[in-house]
């Protein structure tokens, strides 16, 4: 796998990636896709039209093809760096692919001096898998938080800080 900058791709590629990556999600929140699929058109216009601002973000190829991201907000930094987006295309799960963009973008913000790392994901059942994947990247689970974001989930927040590994 190797990592590539999104503006080596068409505008939409992020989009599309979210949608595909998503879909579980869209099929098990219908009254909510809409809204999803709103806010990823955003995201995907917002890091092309302004390349500078969007923080980081990597996407994630085998073959040129992409197949996943990740993002990351150093704005924080020193004292954090957020992890954003994470996904990877269902066909390419279960390879480790989402464990080496997520251990990637902790090598980048720990580089850049981070002394902890935040990553929000939900408590519903389709990101179980992700869940489990921060928890083998070495982040502890430290909050639950109710969300009125796309129906009131819970957003549950892992930390990873530097020194304690």
């Amino acid at each position: 796998m190797e990592f590539r900058s999104p503006f080596q791709f068409e505008r939409g590629t992020l989009f599309e990636l979210l949608c595909e990556s998503y879909a579980g999600l869209l099929e098990a929140k219908p009254a909510w896709a809409a809204t999803y699929r709103e806010r990823w058109r955003h995201f995907d216009d917002f890091v092309f039209d302004h390349p500078d601002s969007i923080g980081r973000l990597l996407v994630s190829c085998i073959d040129d093809r992409p197949l996943g991201f990740v993002s990351w907000d150093p704005r924080r930094l020193p004292q954090e760096g957020r992890i954003g987006q994470n996904c990877i295309v269902p066909s390419q799960r279960g390879h480790g692919y989402g464990s080496l963009q997520i251990r990637q973008a902790v090598a980048i913000l720990t580089a850049q001096g981070a002394r902890r790392i935040v990553v929000d994901t939900d408590s519903h059942a389709f990101f179980a898998l992700a869940r489990q994947m921060y928890l083998s990247c070495g982040f502890t689970e430290v909050s639950h938080t109710p969300s009125e974001d796309f129906g009131g989930m819970e957003l549950v927040r892992y930390e990873y800080v530097m020194g304690y590994r």
